[in-house]
C-alpha cells in the first residue's frame, strides 16, 4: 500500500491528552485473531455481482485442516447474511455473528474430527461505494455512464467479499469464479483458466490457483477495461485501463517491465506467478494504492501518465509508486510479516526500494536525495509524544489500520536507509537474499531478516535494529567545540522538549559518518558521548545517513554556515531541515534557518532549492493578513529573484527533470506570495491554452488559488465538462486550492458530492481545510454521524482528524475530544491524538517563530531583501 496522508495530521501532543494515552496503553490487551484449532488450505470461490443493485451472492467452499476436535468453526465475517453452511456435503451448520470482531460462528450438532474437512458456504451481501472491501466507482465515458467493482482489503476487509481467516499469517490458496457481463473485463490474481458462457450476455470467468497468500492479499475487479502488455523474463506483464485510456498506460508498462528484470535481479527470487497486472481505478482508493499479488490496483494518478498533459513529477511519481507496490510483490506477498507489529518488513522496506530502484534505473533524478523530505516526516511524527516504535503493539483490526503511518513507512524506510549505508550494498542483498529464500510462502518477523544480515555483514545489525525499532522517538546528536576538537553527546529530540523532561534517558547505537566540509569520510558507532579530536568544521553525520538530527551549538554553527554554499547537497538538506527542526522547538533561534536562507546560491541542487520552498511555504502558512504577513511574502519574493532569473520562464528541450520540477514549484510559489507578473502571465496562459502540459497545470493552480467568482466558475465549468477522470482529478485538486472563502465554502459542497472522480473526496476535503481549516470543520463536524456521508467508518476518522489538525484554533481540540468520545472506539484514537499535537504546534509556530522571523526580516535593509 502506498501512503497517501495529507498535510496536517502530524504535530505536538497536549501532556493532559499523551498522559491519557499512556494510561490507556498501560491497560491490558489480548490480540484478537481466530482460535488456533482450525487452518484453511484452500478457498474455491464463486461470485455473481449485479453491479446494478449494488449486491452480490456467493459461494465457498473451504478445505480446512481440524487440529482439535470440536462441535465449532469461527472464522471472519463482516456485512454478510449466510444462506446455508454445510460441512462435508451434508451436516447443516447454526450460524451466529459476532458483528463488533467481524466474526461467524458455525455449530455442528456433532464433533467434527481432527483431520481434513470441506465447509461450503452460501452467502450475499452488499458492493459499497468507499474504497474499502467491495466497492463500486462510477465515471462518465464519452459514451456513457461507466461502473467499475474492485476490492481493497488491506489490513482486514476480505472478509466483506466471503467468510475466511482474514490474518495474515493465515495463507492459503484461492480459485476464484466470477459471473460478469461479456463486454466487461474481470480481473483477479492469476491469469484465466477458462470462460463458460451463461447467457447471450453473461459469462462466467475462472481464474488459475493462486500459490499460498494471505487474505488481504486477494484481488477481483470487473470494469470496462483495455489491457496492453509485455513479456519480461517470462512474466506476462500488463497495464489495465479503462476503455481509451492504453496511451497513458505505455510509460508505466515500459517501467514495470525494467523493474520486475531488476527486482529479480536483487531478491534473488525470480517474480513466482505467471502474471503480473498493474491495475488503473477511476478514481483514487484508500491507501493510494495496494499491492494484491499478481494483480496491483493504482490509484489513477499513481499509474496513468499522459504524454500531452503530463508534467515531469507526474513522471517520477507514477515510477516511484510502481516500484514501492511491486517491491511489495516480494516483500509482503512472497513474504509476509506475522501480524501487523511487524507491518513495517512491508512498507517500511517498500518506501526504501521505491528510492533505491529509482537511484539506480533513474539517476538522473537523484531520487535518494530526494528521499530526505521521507525521513523527515517520520522525524516529525516521531518527535512528539503520540509516536510508537517501529514494531508495535496492534491487538485489533481497528489498530492495525493504523499502523500505516510516517513511523512504519518513513521512519521505517530511514533505518534501513541508514542500515543500507552502514553495512554496504552487496552485503545488504546477500542478507536480503538469505531471507527471501528461507521464507518464500511464508511469514516472518523481523530478527528473521536482520539475523542473516548481520551474519553476511559481520556487523551489530540486531542491535542496531533493536535500539530503532523497539524504543520510540528521535536522537539528538549535540556537538560542541572543545580545546581539543568537539564533543558528541546524545539525548533525545522532541517537537516541545517539555514534553519529554520526565522520561528516562535514551541511547541508541548510532551509526554515524564523519568528514570534513570537504575530504573522506568514516565511521562511527555512537552510544551515549564521544570526544573527537576534528576541526570546528567537522560533519557529523555527513550524507545525512543516520537516523538523527544533529545540534551543533552556536559556535560550531557559526563556523559550518559559512562553507554552507560549498557542503554536499545531502548535507545542505540535512542543515535546513534540522535548522527548521530545531527552529520550532526552540532549540536554537529561527534565525540560523533565516541565515541559512541567505546562504544558498541560485544555482544549488533543485531538490534544496524545493525543500526550502517548502520551508518558506510552512512559514506562511501560518500568518494571518496583515502587514506582517505582506512584509515576510516581500521578503520572500526578493529572495526567489536570483532563482527565477537563473531558471527563466520556459526550460530547454534538453533540461533535466528536476529543473523542470523546481520551476513548477517556483512559480507556484510566486504566485501564492502575490507576485503581480507570475499571476498575469497564469491567467494568460489559462484563457489563451498555450504553453507545456507543466505551464499549464501550474497555472491553472495559480488561477484557481486567486479566483474570483467568474474565474472559479470558468474553471469549473471545465472540470464537469471533460470525461476523463485524471483531467477532472486535476481540474478540482486546483480548485480545492482556492484562497477566497465563499468559494472554499461552495467548493465543499462540491467535495462532498458525487460529481468529482470515484474517492477523492476526502483527499478535496483535506486540501481545501490547509487552507480554511476552520471552515470545513464547521460544515463537516455536524455531518460527521451522518450514514449518507460517503466515507466508511476508518475515512470519516482519518478525515475529522486530518481537517482539525490544520487548525491553529485550541477550541478544535475540544471538539475533537467531544466526536471521538461519542463516536471513535479507544483504540481508533491516536489520529485525533497527533491532530491535537498539530493544533498546539501551530499555535507554537505563530506565537514563537514567527516573530523571530519577523524581527530577522526587519533588521536586514530593504535593499538587500530585494537584492535576493
Amino acid at each position: 500500500m502506498t501512503l497517501t496522508w495529507r498535510a496536517g495530521a502530524i504535530g505536538l501532543l497536549s501532556l493532559a491528552a499523551a498522559a491519557s494515552s499512556a494510561a490507556s496503553a498501560a491497560q491490558p490487551s489480548q490480540r484478537e485473531v481466530l482460535p488456533e484449532s482450525v487452518v484453511p488450505l484452500h478457498y474455491d470461490l464463486a461470485l455473481a455481482p449485479d453491479a446494478t443493485a449494488l449486491t452480490f451472492t456467493g459461494k465457498v467452499a473451504i478445505t480446512v485442516k481440524v487440529l482439535a476436535a470440536g462441535p465449532t468453526i469461527t472464522l471472519n465475517a463482516a456485512g454478510l447474511t449466510f444462506d446455508r453452511a454445510t460441512i462435508d456435503g451434508g451436516l447443516e451448520a447454526r450460524v451466529s455473528f459476532d458483528k463488533a470482531l467481524g466474526r461467524a460462528t458455525l455449530s455442528f450438532a456433532r464433533e467434527l474430527d481432527a483431520a481434513e474437512h470441506v465447509l461450503n458456504i452460501e452467502y450475499h451481501g452488499t458492493i459499497g461505494r468507499s474504497t474499502e472491501g467491495f466497492f463500486a466507482m462510477d465515471y462518465t465515458a464519452a459514451d456513457g455512464p461507466r461502473r467499475t467493482l474492485a476490492t481493497n482489503f488491506e489490513p482486514a476487509d476480505a472478509r466483506d467479499l466471503l467468510p475466511c481467516w482474514d490474518e495474515p499469517a493465515r495463507k492459503a490458496t484461492f480459485t476464484i469464479s466470477i459471473d460478469v457481463p461479456k463486454d466487461r473485463m474481470a480481473l483477479s490474481n492469476m491469469p484465466i483458466a477458462e470462460i463458460t458462457a451463461l447467457s447471450p450476455t453473461t459469462q462466467r470467468v475462472r481464474f488459475q490457483q493462486t500459490p499460498k497468500m494471505s487474505t488481504y492479499l486477494l484481488f477481483v475487479g470487473v470494469g470496462d477495461f483495455e489491457r496492453i502488455r509485455q513479456l519480461v523474463d517470462g512474466v506476462d506483464v500488463g497495464v489495465v485501463v479503462k476503455r481509451g485510456d492504453t496511451p497513458k498506460a505505455r510509460y508505466a508498462l515500459d517501467e514495470a517491465g525494467k523493474l520486475l528484470h531488476y527486482y529479480n535481479e536483487y531478491f534473488g527470487v525470480p517474480y513466482p506467478l505467471p502474471k503480473l497486472d498493474l491495475i488503473a481505478a477511476p478514481g483514487e482508493i484508500d491507501g493510494g494504492s495496494m499491492e494484491n499479488w499478481g494483480a496491483i490496483f493504482y490509484s489513477q494518478n499513481h499509474l496513468l501518465f499522459d504524454p500531452g498533459r503530463s508534467t515531469e513529477q507526474d513522471r517520477q511519481l507514477v515510477f516511484l509508486v510502481v516500484a514501492h507496490e511491486m517491491a511489495h510483490q516480494w516483500f509482503g506477498d512472497l513474504v509476509t510479516m506475522s501480524w501487523w507489529d511487524d507491518l513495517w518488513l512491508n512498507e517500511g522496506f517498500a518506501r526504501w526500494m521505491q528510492t533505491y530502484a529509482a537511484d539506480d534505473l533513474h539517476p538522473e533524478w537523484e531520487t535518494g536525495l530526494q528521499a530526505a523530505a521521507i525521513f523527515e516526516k517520520g522525524k516529525q511524527a516521531d518527535s512528539v509524544p503520540s509516536t510508537h516504535p517501529v514494531v508495535q503493539e496492534v491487538d485489533t483490526a481497528d489498530q492495525a489500520q493504523q499502523a500505516f503511518d510516517f513511523i512504519t513507512y518513513d521512519k521505517g524506510a530511514a533505518i534501513i536507509t541508514m542500515i543500507n549505508g552502514y553495512v554496504g550494498r552487496e552485503r545488504f542483498r546477500e542478507g536480503v537474499r538469505r531471507y527471501m529464500h528461507a521464507h518464500a510462502y511464508g511469514n516472518t518477523v523481523d530478527t528473521d531478516l536482520w539475523g542473516p544480515m548481520q551474519q553476511a555483514a559481520g556487523l551489530p545489525i540486531l542491535g542496531i535494529e533493536h535500539d530503532f525499532t523497539r524504543q520510540e522517538g528521535l536522537p539528538l546528536v549535540s556537538v560542541a567545540r572543545t580545546a581539543k576538537g568537539a564533543t558528541l553527546a546524545q539525548s533525545r529530540f522532541a517537537d516541545d522538549p517539555a514534553t519529554i523532561a520526565a522520561t528516562p534517558p535514551q541511547r541508541w547505537r548510532l551509526p554515524l559518518a564523519l568528514g570534513a566540509v570537504a575530504g573522506p569520510k568514516h565511521y562511527m558507532l555512537l552510544q551515549g558521548s564521544a570526544q573527537l579530536a576534528q576541526p570546528p568544521q567537522q560533519l557529523v553525520n555527513a550524507g545525512q545517513l543516520g537516523y538523527a538530527r544533529v545540534l551543533y551549538r552556536a559556535e560550531m554553527f557559526d563556523s559550518l554556515s559559512l562553507h554552507f554554499a560549498a557542503l554536499a547537497a545531502v548535507d545542505q538538506l540535512g542543515l535546513l531541515n534540522d535548522s527548521w527542526a530545531f527552529a520550532v522547538a526552540q532549540n536554537a533561534p529561527a534565525s540560523q534557518l533565516l541565515d541559512l536562507t541567505a546562504l544558498l546560491p541560485a544555482t544549488a541542487n533543485p531538490i534544496v532549492w524545493d525543500r526550502l520552498l517548502d520551508i518558506f511555504e510552512l512559514l506562511d502558512d501560518h500568518y494571518g493578513d496583515g502587514a506582517p504577513r505582506a512584509a515576510y511574502r516581500q521578503f520572500v519574493l526578493g529572495r526567489l529573484r536570483a532563482l527565477a532569473q537563473r531558471l527563466g520562464v520556459h526550460g530547454s528541450a534538453n533540461e533535466a527533470s528536476n529543473l523542470q520540477i523546481l520551476r513548477d514549484h517556483l512559480e507556484r510559489a510566486q504566485g501564492r506570495m502575490g507576485d503581480a507578473a507570475t499571476i498575469a502571465t497564469a491567467r494568460q496562459r489559462v484563457d489563451s491554452g498555450a504553453g507545456t502540459a507543466a505551464e499549464l497545470r501550474t497555472a491553472v493552480r495559480i488561477v484557481a488559488a486567486q479566483a474570483d467568482a467568474k474565474s472559479f466558475d470558468a474553471l469549473l465549468s471545465r472540470a464537469r465538462q471533460t470525461t476523463d477522470p485524471l483531467e477532472k482529478a486535476h481540474l478540482f485538486q486546483a480548485l480545492a486550492g482556492v484562497a477566497d472563502p465563499a468559494l472554499a465554502r461552495r467548493m465543499i459542497d462540491i467535495a462532498l458530492s458525487d460529481e468529482v472522480p470515484a474517492g477523492s473526496n476526502g483527499g478535496l476535503l483535506e486540501t481545501i481545510a490547509h487552507w480554511h481549516p476552520d471552515l470545513v470543520w464547521g460544515v463537516l463536524a455536524p455531518r460527521l454521524d451522518d450514514p449518507q456521508l460517503p466515507f466508511s467508518r476508518a475515512e470519516r476518522w482519518r478525515i475529522a482528524a486530518a481537517v482539525a489538525g490544520q487548525s491553529s484554533v485550541p477550541q478544535r481540540i475540544a471538539d475533537l475530544e467531544a466526536y471521538e468520545s461519542r463516536s471513535v472506539p479507544a483504540e481508533a484514537r491516536k489520529p485525533f491524538l497527533e491532530s491535537a499535537a498539530a493544533i498546539r504546534r501551530n499555535e507554537r509556530i505563530a506565537g514563537r517563530v514567527l516573530p523571530e522571523v519577523d524581527r530577522w526580516i526587519a533588521a536586514r535593509p530593504a535593499s538587500a531583501a530585494g537584492r535576493w
